[in-house]
């Protein structure tokens, strides 16, 4: 496989293709979900001549583009937040009135 896809906020992105480095890139927003980046992604390889099969995105040299390789990371919160039990813990082995 020649080309690559990659993930990027959609106002950083002037051309969705990158011939130097061989880069598709699509806008974060769009790899909600796999449908949607493989849209993209066959869009940008008819725009550039790349005949498409029925099925999957492929690279001008015949592979099959990875898609999955493209998906965003997950932003991950660099602060814990502490949380507080503010409920009373039960009572071990409470007793019944009879």
């Amino acid at each position: 496989m020649c080309i690559c896809v990659q993930y990027a906020p959609r106002h950083e992105i002037s051309d969705p293709w990158d011939a130097t480095q061989q880069v598709i890139t699509i806008p974060e927003d769009l790899g909600v979900t796999v449908l949607f980046t493989l849209r993209a992604v066959r869009a940008v390889l008819q725009h550039l001549g790349i005949p498409q099969d029925h099925f999957g995105a492929l690279c001008w040299c015949g592979d099959e583009i990875d898609l999955a390789a493209a998906h965003p990371s997950q932003h991950r919160q660099n602060e814990v937040t502490p949380v507080r039990n503010t409920q009373t813990p039960a009572t071990a082995g409470r007793h019944h009135a009879a």
